[in-house]
């Protein structure tokens, strides 16, 4: 469960952005703060550059920059926060932050130096914070490893402690980031990240395997190969499979660039609805698939509007409401068959029905859509009369009546606010 401000499939904070003026202020506190830190530690415990410390470097950094293995759609398996944790138990705090400062060096991609900076000082606290509380409750020595019951209490309970201090490290830094410099709630933030806490699990019990082999069993830097090589192979495999994924969603906007071709007047909606349900299911704290499956729902709501004539698509037949009306459920006949779009089809299907009865507690994924969709016609795209509303004016009439949940306009509401400060909340 690590927090990273350059993982695609995590993302909240752009990191292709420029740093703003609210995000310097936490970097230095940060790295100052980090800084100190490790100085105390060091002239405290002092560290030795041997041999493990380069190897941990060199592992480090190589898995950082291929990145990390996908285990599910909203979780990842890091193995460069596995070596970060054994470096921990192995090497001491110092040493630690020392291979944890690695991290934003030897990240890929066109990321700012600032942010760079700050995930390195991030892991770096995370490090020391792991290898304090494994020295203060574990201990490598032989004589206290000598069979199971002494490896469970001397180093296995201690290691997961210490994977757990530096894990809550971690995220109480990334979180702050987040909610301060995108006005995300926090509680949203925190359930993306839990929805790695099996894949955590994993980092301890992998680390564990680790640094038996290498101490209790002696096999030394050894183990590193052992251990580490087939999650290498794995990871070298989720490369491709990302290429993959890459394919996909190229293919889905070709269906939406041939919505846009017929309907030009639709042209950026589809993405701005699909970014405004996102935005509004995270603000909700919904589950991390429900969020993919809605975002998925905002990008292809329009789709069944490539079935229809293209003259009823642009307005030219003003008697065409009965067959404009199915068009929801046409773009989702296009998609079935698609499994990782199954939990998108209701969405799509019901995004316009919902608005017009009363909503009910199992219409949320659909309603949000729906909500984003016609928004985002009353403020970009126009009504068929030609009427654009202000962000104010849309929100008060999508109060109207008791068709749309009050915490489904809030939350509308709230985004708003927060991407663009300008619009009042109501």
């Amino acid at each position: 469960m690590s927090g990273v401000i350059d993982e695609a499939d995590d993302d909240v904070v752009d990191p292709t952005s420029t740093p703003s003026r609210r995000f310097l202020p936490i970097l230095v506190g940060v790295t100052v703060g980090t800084l100190v830190l490790e100085a105390v530690v060091a002239l405290s415990d002092g560290f030795v550059l041997d041999p493990t410390f380069v190897a941990l470097c060199v592992i480090l950094a190589l898995t950082t920059w291929f990145g990390s293995l996908v285990v599910e759609e909203n979780a990842s398996l890091s193995v460069s926060s596995i070596v970060l944790l054994a470096a921990a138990v192995l090497l001491g705090p110092a040493a630690a932050g020392l291979v944890g400062a690695l991290h934003g060096p030897a990240e890929r991609g066109p990321i700012p130096v600032a942010f760079r900076v700050y995930n390195g000082a991030m892991h770096a606290a995370s490090g020391i914070v792991a290898g304090l509380v494994f020295r203060a409750l574990g201990t490598l020595e032989p004589g206290a490893l000598g069979g199971t019951s002494e490896i469970v209490r001397n180093l296995a309970v201690p290691l997961f402690l210490a994977h757990l201090a530096g894990v809550v490290t971690n995220m109480v830094l990334f979180v702050g980031l987040v909610v301060v410099l995108d006005r995300v709630p926090a509680l949203s933030v925190l359930t993306r990240l839990f929805a790695t806490f099996p894949a955590a699990l994993g980092h301890g019990a992998v680390t564990l395997i680790l640094v038996i082999l290498w101490v209790p069993a002696d096999v030394g830097p050894g183990s590193l190969l052992l251990v580490l090589a087939p999650l290498l192979v794995a990871q070298w495999a989720n490369a491709q499979y990302a290429e993959e994924k890459l394919a996909r969603d190229r293919a889905l906007h070709v269906l939406v660039a041939a919505v846009e071709a017929k309907a030009p007047h639709l042209t950026g909606h589809s993405a701005r609805v699909s970014e405004l349900t996102t935005l509004m299911a995270e603000h909700l704290g919904l589950r991390p698939q429900t969020i993919a499956d809605v975002k998925m729902a905002g990008m292809l709501h329009d789709l069944g509007q490539v079935t229809l004539p293209t003259d009823l698509v642009r307005g030219g037949r003003p008697d065409g409401s009965t067959l404009s009306a199915t068009y929801p459920s046409r773009g989702a006949s296009l998609l079935r068959g698609l499994p990782f779009l199954a939990g998108s089809l209701d969405p799509i299907v019901r995004h316009r029905v919902v608005l017009e009865q009363k909503a009910d507690a199992g219409s949320l994924a659909p309603l949000l859509v729906g909500v984003a969709d016609e928004f985002d016609v009353l403020t970009e795209v126009g009504t068929p009369d030609g009427v654009v509303l202000t962000p104010e004016e849309a929100v008060a009439r999508l109060r109207t009546g008791d068709r749309v949940r009050d915490d489904v306009v809030d939350a509308l509401e709230q985004v708003l606010v927060r991407r663009d400060p300008g619009v009042t909340a109501g």
